[in-house]
């Protein structure tokens, strides 16, 4: 035990900068904009073909080893034509999926739990019609920009999808599915998410 813990102590930092420096790299090559101190923990998947903007003292964990909780074991993001990602300072995100089609807009001092996954986007048509044989046509896709407001927590697992707006300081319980508006302060939980109760604390806090 106190070997493994020699080892983490030593291995974890230096593992943790040699994936900033190579993560910042990419984000230069991919034409992502970074702030200061930006912190990965693992190898980043990055695809943009849209507009990516990630803010000061950010922090990604993209490996299992990152964050050991058995929900997902990396960071993806994926920005289509026309879609944007932003993400505010002193944010911390843990092997989660982000797609954008739209917009997707993730505030300051929020924390995003292993394994969520982010959507402004159906991926495919909801019609039938639309979606195989002679009549198929991707284009009708439908697609609408989500919200995460400073100060949100979204729990392992969950399901963030087009059209969400999640309000400040709120929170959402683990393996939740939001498809629609989470006022400030509040609680949501389940598939759908349905309100808990007030987050007193926070209310506080503010």
């Amino acid at each position: 035990m106190i070997i493994q813990r020699v080892i983490n102590r030593l291995w974890i930092p230096l593992v943790t900068r040699f994936y900033s420096q190579l993560n910042l790299m990419k984000c230069k090559l991919y034409q992502v904009e970074v702030g200061k101190h930006f912190v990965t923990r693992g190898n980043l998947y990055i695809k943009n073909d849209g507009k990516i903007k990630i803010g000061s003292h950010v922090t990604m964990n993209s490996a299992g080893w990152a964050n050991p909780i058995g929900l997902g074991d990396r960071m993806y993001l994926q920005i289509m034509r026309g879609g944007t990602l932003s993400i505010g300072d002193n944010t911390g995100i843990s092997n989660t999926a982000i797609t954008s089609e739209n917009s997707i807009q993730i505030g300051k001092n929020v924390l995003i739990g292993a394994g969520c996954k982010i959507f402004d986007t159906d991926f495919h048509p909801l019609e039938a019609k639309y979606r195989y044989g002679s009549s198929k046509n991707n284009n009708k896709t439908r697609n609408r920009s989500v919200v995460i407001e400073d100060g949100a927590f979204i729990g392992g697992g969950s399901f963030i999808l087009k059209g969400s707006h999640i309000g400040r300081n709120s929170i959402i319980g683990a393996g939740s599915v939001v498809a629609g508006e989470i006022p400030p302060n509040e609680i949501w939980a389940g598939n759908p998410a349905k309100f808990i109760r007030k987050n007193e604390e926070a209310i506080s806090y503010v």
